[in-house]
Formats: C-alpha cells, structure tokens, sequence
C-alpha cells in the first residue's frame, strides 16, 4: 500500500483540519493584522500633525481678524466659534452702520462640550488672553 496515494490534500479530507493546520492558518491571520494595524497607525500621525499645522494657521489667523475688527483680543478660543463678524464703520457723512458677515472667525471646529475648539489629538488649544497666543496641549507640540 503506497502511503502517499492514500493521502489527500487537507480542503478534500472528510476528517478535518490537524491543530497545526489551525494554528498556522491563525497566526498567519494574526500577523497580517499585525502589519495592517502597525500600517495603519504610522500613516494616521502624519496627517494629524499635518492638520495641527493649519488648524493652529487658521486659529492664530482667526485671532488677527478679530483684533482689526473688534479692536481688542477674544477673551477666549469659544469666543472666535461663537461670535459672528461684524465690522461696524462710517460712511463720507458721518452715518454709522454695521455689516454682518455671515459666519463666525472660526468654521468646523471640532468641539469639546464646553463649546472650546479641540486639535486633531483630540486635545483643547490653550490660549492666552493677554497676548493672544494659541498653541496646542498635545504633548510633543507645544512649542509648536
């Protein structure tokens, strides 16, 4: 009796699969997602730093405006999200009048539920009053 003619390959066996057979098959699904997720989390920090860097652009930009328009620095980071732009002037003849822009100094922040903008880390901005300063919290990015 020839014992490698008997023998079938394991998908047409009707007894089922060696523990070996598992096992291999488990950790070869098990490093594939090793590799997926390690993949994945190297290319996710790129882009929230990358996000960081404009959002901080755009937040120090929002500071700005505010400062010509209202002539004085936002109490807080929640005032840029909540308040909307009005430039108030005169015209040749001495009439006041305001103009409302449609839309706040800062669109589609992410907020915490205090209504403070939060970083693509999922953490607040600190921002100083006094100087009008914004930086991030995030460890690693705050001389950013």
């Amino acid at each position: 009796m020839n014992s490698s003619a008997e023998r079938k390959p394991f998908f047409k066996r009707a007894e089922g699969r060696t523990v070996f057979e598992t096992l291999l098959v488990t950790l070869l699904i098990a490093f594939f997602l090793f590799m997926a997720i390690e993949k994945y989390s190297t290319s996710v920090k790129p882009l929230k730093e990358t996000a960081l860097r404009i959002e901080l652009s755009s937040l120090r930009d929002a500071v700005t405006h505010f400062v010509l328009i209202n002539d004085r620095l936002p109490l807080s980071l929640n005032e840029l999200v909540s308040k909307d732009i009005i430039v108030a002037g005169s015209d040749i003849e001495g009439t006041d009048y305001q103009i409302k822009i449609v839309g706040k100094y800062v669109e589609a922040a992410t907020l915490d539920t205090e209504g403070n903008p939060l970083d693509p880390f999922g953490n607040r901005y600190e921002y100083d009053p006094e100087t009008g300063k914004v930086t991030p919290t995030t460890g690693g990015y705050e001389t950013w």
